[in-house]
């Protein structure tokens, strides 16, 4: 299976001339100024060529005319040529292998190469007027397409590294105002493609987690949107607005949940996979399995969102990313990592391509009708291997529904009896279908996923009706885990839209979730950082639970064993059982509706291992959170933990 990303060698050539390198620039620039000081050293004295030497010198004009004619006129092809690949990208299938769009990819970073560095080498004849009078603001319109492409090639891979190029450019653009000719030129056009840029590099920041540039971004942003407002009176200046409300709300929404340090800062935390070294498993003869595809879907209808990004989505992003290394120590670490597996498993054709890929490829569907869901999956299905797993992800509301009528076979009736909703089709449906038939078409049903259950498949659902998926048969005997959230909260606890799924940001940030449901505003940084060294500890030790009962006397399902070999999928099911014992001892969580759950069921062993209740009161008592917590056998039975629907059995 060819992965989805550049071969390295090329993009690292690739990305060399492509860097906005500030040195070039003035150089060029210096160039340009002893240029036109010789210019006006032999114009102050005539006296110093002969006849015979003006003769020459016009000769020599006219050759130098000629030649930078040419370059303006190469710089006019690759510049016609880059923007007409870049064009054709919204024209590239939005599903599909690596072969049907990465040679196009390929060919646009390549000329857009050769543009960067042409313009940078001839900037002096480029920028005079008599022969082309290339402006800055074009300089910054290339970079941002520059930018643009980076990001678009991280939608396709899912390599941060991308992404982080991505901002490089973003960046350079902001810090050497390309763009400032827009406000003094008074022009609509733009001004339009200079907000454009901000709204894009808010995006790539908030990806990042970059929040101080985009605090800084969106002051400058509501300026600009404010003078585009009063100067051009635009019809899209609703729209404007709208952007900037939706941005302001999505980063307030998921501030609320981090607290500050005692002087107002946020405080710091990871938000993507950093693992030093994945634990070595016992081996069954079994090639290691690799999470290769992820499909993640919004249709929360009042969650905050941004640019089609629901907070729920954008957490399940990052948790399914490592953080952005550098080229060299990602290749450094790749190869070593591949050197490891493949003295292990030197047979293993599918291990070592597997490796190539840092992050699984993700599909990011924000309110998909059923028909754009059941394609997606399809497709991801379809690139997948028996040793490589899809993870479909949906944060959704739930769609519950009873067939009625005799005779109804009693699994069929089970499968469609409701499930999570989809978006519904956008064209009117006809006045005789009811609303409980129109939502029964735009739903996913469970046994809409039987027919892909015959590759690993890793379910995580989010929604209040999440336990209809509980029993989709195994019928294929593939690896199938479905992790479930609670179907219902505590009053007190907002799991509103403001605040996204408590289930996934315990999956996202369990240090997170902690504070959030334990009331945490404030905490000075030392203990802030103490508390996730304890809670890192904690994860460890579920870790070697899972371990433990993976081996050929432990009583983990089949299932877990090869998932757990992935080390995103690995996270995942140690956070879900972190997420269960936090639950169980928070004394808000009182009913069974309150806890999460999953099928097949985990060893109760591994689940209520009292080490893990240990460390965890440890933590809470390090926080000063112990009077929202009740670690007594006693009451824990009486709220009801001995019936936590943890399990499907």
């Amino acid at each position: 299976m060819e992965q989805e990303n550049i071969d390295k060698t090329t993009m690292e050539d690739k990305d060399k001339p492509m860097e906005i390198s500030g040195n070039e620039e003035i150089s060029n620039e210096q160039n340009s100024s002893n240029q036109e000081t010789s210019s006006e050293n032999e114009k102050k004295d005539p006296n110093a060529m002969d006849t015979n030497t003006g003769m020459e010198n016009t000769e020599k004009s006219h050759d130098s005319n000629e030649e930078n004619m040419k370059i303006v006129d190469e710089f006019q092809y690759l510049l016609e040529r880059s923007q007409q690949l870049f064009a054709g990208l919204r024209d590239l299938p939005p599903t599909g292998s690596q072969k049907q769009w990465q040679p196009y990819f390929k060919r646009t970073f390549e000329v857009y190469t050769k543009l960067w560095k042409y313009q940078q080498q001839h900037r002096a004849v480029l920028e005079n007027k008599e022969y082309y009078g290339l402006k800055r603001v074009e300089i910054g319109e290339i970079a941002s397409k520059i930018a643009q492409l980076y990001y678009h090639y991280y939608l396709r891979t899912s390599e941060t590294n991308y992404l982080q190029e991505s901002c490089i450019f973003y960046q350079a653009i902001h810090e050497r105002n390309y763009f400032k000719e827009t406000s003094e030129n008074k022009s609509s056009a733009l001004m339009i493609k200079k907000l454009r840029y901000y709204a894009r590099f808010i995006v790539v920041c908030l990806l990042l987690n970059h929040y101080e540039t985009i605090k800084q971004l969106m002051e400058e942003l509501n300026l600009l949107v404010d003078e585009y407002t009063k100067i051009f009176k635009p019809s899209d200046a609703a729209e404007w607005n709208v952007v900037i409300t939706e941005i302001s709300n999505f980063l307030e929404a998921d501030k609320k949940l981090l607290p500050t340090d005692l002087d107002g800062h946020m405080l710091n935390v990871s938000s993507r996979l950093l693992i030093d070294k994945t634990p070595k498993l016992n081996k069954d003869g079994t090639p290691k399995l690799k999470l290769q595809e992820a499909i993640l879907v919004g249709n929360h209808q009042n969650q905050m969102k941004f640019s089609e990004l629901t907070l729920d989505m954008f957490r399940m992003l990052q948790l399914l990313e490592r953080e952005p290394i550098s080229a060299d120590k990602q290749n450094s670490d790749t190869n070593e990592q591949e050197k490891k597996e493949n003295q292990e498993d030197s047979n293993d054709k599918n291990e070592k391509n597997s490796m190539r890929r840092i992050n699984p490829h993700k599909y990011l569907l924000h309110k998909p009708s059923f028909g754009q869901l059941m394609l997606y999956i399809t497709t991801a299905f379809k690139e997948i291997s028996e040793n490589s797993a899809l993870l479909l992800y949906l944060s959704a509301d739930g769609v519950k529904h009873i067939i009625k009528g005799e005779g109804q076979d009693s699994e069929l009736q089970q499968g469609y009896s409701g499930g999570i909703a989809t978006s519904t089709n956008p064209r009117k449906t006809e006045k005789t279908e009811t609303s409980e038939q129109t939502a029964l078409i735009h739903c996913l049903h469970p046994i809409d996923l039987l027919p892909f259950t015959r590759k690993p498949m890793f379910i995580i659902m989010d929604s209040n009706n999440c336990t209809a998926f509980k029993n989709i048969p195994k019928i294929f005997n593939a690896p199938l885990v479905t992790l479930m959230s609670p179907v219902e909260y505590p009053g007190n606890i907002n799991d509103s839209a403001h605040s996204g799924g408590l289930f996934t940001l315990f999956l996202h940030s369990p240090i997170k979730a902690i504070s959030f449901i334990s009331d945490i505003t404030e905490m000075a940084n030392d203990k802030w950082n103490e508390c996730k060294n304890k809670i890192k500890d904690i994860e460890n030790y579920i870790s070697d639970l899972y371990n433990a009962q993976a081996t050929p006397t432990g009583t983990l399902d089949k299932s877990y064993k090869r998932f757990i070999q992935d080390d995103f999928l690995r996270q995942i099911l140690i956070r879900y059982v972190l997420c269960c014992n936090v639950l169980q001892f928070n004394e808000q969580f009182k009913e069974p509706s309150n806890y999460p759950s999953c099928n097949p069921p985990l060893p109760q062993s591994l689940i209520f291992d009292p080490q893990i209740k240990e460390k965890i009161k440890d933590l809470i008592t390090f926080m000063e959170v112990t009077d929202k917590y009740n670690f007594d056998d006693t009451q824990i039975a009486a709220n009801g933990s001995n019936s936590v629907p943890q399990t499907a059995s």
